[in-house]
Order: C-alpha cells, then sequence, then structure tokens
C-alpha cells in the first residue's frame, strides 16, 4: 500500500479493513503512532500532528477517504464506513468526497434521516463520533441514533477488529457509551458505525436580528408571563426543536440573531415556503432554503469573500499600519487613535451591513422565513466557507439550568471591555444529554458558549479563549473536545476535567485495554489527557 502526499506528508489510504489491520500491525512492528485524519475539521488538533512527532515514536499517518461504503440494513438501519462524509466536503485533499456518495444524500433519497445534525456537515463520520460533536437541540440528538461501531484496536498488542453496540438493557456501564463516542481516537481506529434512521422530515423556521432588548428570548432573566410574554433561554432551549444564537455584544452593537426550525411534514414545508416567497412578493417555489449570508449575484461566496475582507481589515490593520511607520511614535499616537474609533463607531456601521435588524422593508418583510428537507436545512452553517472566512472556535458546554447566569456573567464581562468582544460574534446553542462517558453533555442538557475567533487576526486566540475558561469555570464547564482546549497544566486542565467526568476512570481504563502499547496515543492528547508515556 502505497502512501499519497497530502499536505506535503505521506497519507496511508487504506481501500478495506484489511488495509487497516495491516497498518496497525505494521506500527506496531516499526514502533510508530498511528494518526487518523478526517476532514480536518478539528484544525488545533490536525495542525499540530502535522507538524509531526515530538518523541521518539514517527507517526504514520492515515485517511480513510477510500472507506465510505454505505448498507441499508433492515428495520432503518444504516451501516457506514468512517471514511464517509456526512455531506460533500468541497475541500477534501483527496478528491473523493461528492454529493452523490455522502451518508445525507443517499438516507434522504431512501426516504431515511438522522434525527440531528451539526450546523455543517463536511465531516467525516469517524471525526464527527470521536470528537463528539453534535447539533443544537435538546429534543433530538445524532448520539441517540448511533446503534454500535466497528474499531480497530491493539488489544494484546496486535490488531484486532472489535464491534461495540448498544446495550439492550440500556447498562450506563458498558463498554459501548465508552468506545462509541468521545474517544479522539486514542482507542483504535473507527472504521465502520451503524444508525438507526427516522422518517424522513422536513423542516419550517425563522431566523430573527433584534436588538438584545427586543430579542424574542428573555435573554438575562426568568419566564416573562402576560401579554410582554417571553421565555428564558433555558425554556427557549427545552421547548424549540432546533436552534442557535449568534450574539453580537459589542458597544454600539448589542444585536441577536435567532435561528430556529421545527420538524415539519413535506406539506406543512410547502405551504410556509409558499407564504415566505409571498411575503417577499416573489412567485411561490415548493421550498425555500435558509440564506445565511446576503446573496451577491445570486452567490454566497461573494458576499462571504466582502466579509473576509472587511474582518481581515480589522483584524490585521495594526500590522499594516506597523509595516508603513514602523515602531514609531507616529504609529502608537495612530494606533490609540484609531483603536478609539473602530468599537464604538466604526464597527457597528460595519456590521450593519452583515448584521442588519429585521424591518418590514426589507428583502424577507421582517424575519426570514425558511422551509427545507432535513438533510440541506439543519446544517445552516455550510454556506460559509472555512477558505473564505476561517473562523477558529473554542467551546464551552454547561448546564442548562446555569443558562441565566452564564448570560448575566457574560453580559456584565462585554460591557467590562472592548478587550473582551473582540469585532466577531459568539455562538450560543444547546445540546441534549446523553451517557457516552467522555461526552460534554454527560448526563446534562447543556448550553454552549462557543468563542469565535477570525482566523486572520492578529494576536494570539489562545489568549482570547482564556479569559472566557477563566470566566466559566466556576460553571464546571466542558470543553468541545474537536476545538481549542486549555492548557493541560493549567486551571482548566487534566484535574479539572477529571472531577468534572464521573466516568473518566473508566473511560482511562478501557483505553489502556484496548491499546496497552499506545499505538494510537499521539502527543497532542498524551498532553491535554496526560496520559503516561509506557
Amino acid at each position: 500500500m502505497d502512501p499519497q502526499k497530502v499536505n506535503g506528508l505521506d497519507y496511508f489510504l487504506p481501500t478495506k479493513i484489511d488495509d487497516v489491520l495491516w497498518l496497525v500491525n505494521d506500527a506496531v512492528a516499526k514502533s510508530e503512532i498511528i494518526c487518523v485524519r478526517g476532514a480536518a475539521h478539528s484544525f488545533p488538533l490536525i495542525n499540530t500532528l502535522e507538524k509531526g512527532s515530538t518523541g521518539r515514536r514517527p507517526y504514520k499517518y492515515v485517511m480513510l477517504s477510500n472507506l465510505y461504503d454505505i448498507k441499508f440494513l433492515e428495520n432503518d438501519l444504516v451501516k457506514v464506513d468512517a471514511g464517509c462524509h456526512l455531506g460533500p466536503d468541497p475541500w477534501d485533499p483527496v478528491g473523493v468526497s461528492n454529493k452523490e456518495n455522502s451518508l445525507l444524500f443517499q438516507l434522504n433519497n431512501k426516504g431515511l434521516a438522522l434525527p440531528d445534525l451539526g450546523g455543517i456537515t463536511h465531516q467525516t463520520i469517524g471525526g464527527f463520533l470521536s470528537t463528539a460533536s453534535s447539533g443544537g437541540s435538546t429534543k433530538f440528538s445524532f448520539e441517540d441514533a448511533l446503534m454500535s461501531v466497528d474499531i480497530v484496536t491493539c488489544e494484546g498488542g496486535v490488531a484486532t477488529l472489535k464491534t461495540f453496540s448498544r446495550p439492550a438493557d440500556g447498562n450506563e456501564d458498558d463498554p459501548f457509551y465508552g468506545a462509541a463516542i468521545a474517544t479522539m481516537g486514542l482507542f483504535g481506529v473507527i472504521v465502520s458505525a451503524t444508525f438507526k434512521c427516522v422518517p424522513k422530515f422536513y423542516i419550517t423556521g425563522d431566523e430573527a436580528t433584534t436588538y438584545e432588548a427586543d430579542c424574542e428570548i428573555n435573554l438575562f432573566g426568568n419566564n416573562i408571563t402576560g401579554k410582554d410574554a417571553k421565555p428564558s433561554l433555558e425554556t427557549f432551549f427545552k421547548t424549540t426543536d432546533y436552534t442557535r444564537l449568534m450574539w453580537w455584544p459589542q458597544e454600539g452593537v448589542h444585536k441577536m440573531v435567532v435561528w430556529k426550525a421545527s420538524q415539519a411534514t413535506e406539506l406543512q414545508a410547502n405551504a410556509w415556503a409558499k407564504n415566505a416567497y409571498e411575503k417577499r412578493g416573489e412567485e411561490p417555489k415548493l421550498l425555500k432554503p435558509y440564506e445565511e449570508v446576503p446573496y451577491v449575484f445570486n452567490s454566497p461566496a461573494l458576499a462571504t469573500m466582502g466579509a473576509d475582507f472587511l474582518f481581515t481589515a480589522i483584524g490585521r490593520w495594526p500590522d499594516w499600519l506597523q509595516e508603513l511607520l514602523g515602531d514609531t511614535l507616529e504609529y502608537n499616537v495612530i494606533k490609540t487613535a484609531v483603536d478609539l474609533m473602530i468599537y464604538p463607531l466604526l464597527l457597528p456601521k460595519i456590521l450593519d451591513i452583515f448584521v442588519t435588524v429585521d424591518k418590514p422593508d426589507n428583502k424577507n418583510k421582517g424575519p426570514q422565513l425558511f422551509a427545507d428537507e432535513w438533510w440541506t436545512g439543519l446544517p445552516m452553517d455550510n454556506q460559509m466557507s472555512d477558505k473564505l472566512m476561517p473562523v477558529w472556535f473554542t467551546e464551552m458546554w454547561i448546564d442548562i439550568s446555569q443558562s441565566q447566569q452564564v448570560m448575566k456573567d457574560l453580559l456584565d464581562f462585554y460591557n467590562k471591555s472592548t478587550d473582551n468582544t473582540g469585532a466577531f460574534s459568539f455562538e450560543i446553542y444547546p445540546a441534549k444529554s446523553n451517557n457516552f462517558w467522555l461526552s460534554p453533555s454527560y448526563k446534562l442538557d447543556v448550553i454552549r458558549i462557543d468563542v469565535f475567533w477570525f482566523g486572520n487576526n492578529t494576536g494570539d486566540p489562545v489568549k482570547f479563549y482564556q479569559k472566557f475558561w477563566t470566566l466559566l469555570q466556576k460553571y464546571n464547564f466542558r470543553p468541545h473536545w474537536g476545538k481549542y482546549l486549555p492548557d493541560s497544566k493549567g486551571d482548566q486542565g487534566v484535574k479539572y476535567l477529571q472531577a468534572n467526568y464521573p466516568k473518566w476512570k473508566n473511560w482511562r481504563d478501557l483505553r489502556t485495554q484496548l491499546d496497552p502499547q499506545q499505538v494510537f496515543v499521539n502527543d497532542y492528547w498524551r498532553d491535554h489527557l496526560d496520559i503516561d508515556t509506557p
């Protein structure tokens, strides 16, 4: 099996499970560490791994792009190879991924669906499971559909294909709950997974852009009753099928974008779409897809490029000015003056272009209405390009019962300094409780605080994130495994994680059992999870 160049590195692309078994046994023989790459959406991880090993054991890089088979079984079960993408990946470096071979497209064609999806769908099945990724719902969950996983482990120092199936009796101590979700690739190579599908459905919904005070949710308090009734954020999350919020807390901005949707029948979706088009004064069509950004010449890409240019200018202008003037008195005077103008004066005007408060005379005649099929409607962020609009994340999952106080603390934090807001938005959404040992929503419905950092900014995103890790530590947040993680040696490091995962020791013991020679333990996870070198 010859490797193929990806990002300048040699990646092995197995075409069958026997190839994976051979690669693992070969890694044992050569004292190598297996590193599996999916769609590389977890860029803090993949960027670190592709720099190479810092220890004595070199990395053997693997991609499962050629393992994308889908088998439809009885009783609405589907078995899918781990290299299959949920939806098409436009940046697939080996060019295998397309719409037709994606899981969601094929499920939809069979009249089937998964109960929930994340905001984007170019990830691989293996990557989505390994990082415990999730959608935005407390009613429905991607994890609820998972019935089994097949993993090539190295138990006993020999490559072994093992199946972990959901226990019929619901036994929460069953290894399935340790090995199927949130393994970070440390148990072995996930080669396939089986899901219990639900019947195909549609969604209907709307997106409203308002000032904080005019939001349909009482963002910072309890339920409001009477003629001015508003649900609290916790109630809203628990009673809405699917949702996500984008908060722009900057001085002079203070806007909230609320996207929400409900499951619907085809008839209901078509009726909702008809209403949406007629409201806009347009000829009705059967469905009305969501538009995340203003379409320029019928293309979201052009609008995204414009946003990238403006946010790059905001994020990098100090570098450009310093290159022009050098580190001089003139540079410091101009920088101080512009800093004083950007946030209170210029930024609100710029954001008005992209975050426009809904008005009766806008294109949508108020909030945007949309109706779509589940597989194209639920991933509302697919229109945003990782390349044209690079955004980096850290994400904290917190007990949903703490939503009100979390929002108050964040509001106070943002109001203290423009350094605490930056120029970009913050995402807020929920996730449903589950029994997977290292899932951030283990035994808890959660509110998720997603802190964005525009990739073309100057400065250090970790320093920006650290403010939020420190602020929200008192809520015992659990970080998203696929996004930026706190320093393992810091206050939110390994000891903190151990205290917040009741099944931490069970997970570690199972990991050691399945991979005693640490064939799958790379430097990144060895550091973040404090796994001792054997």
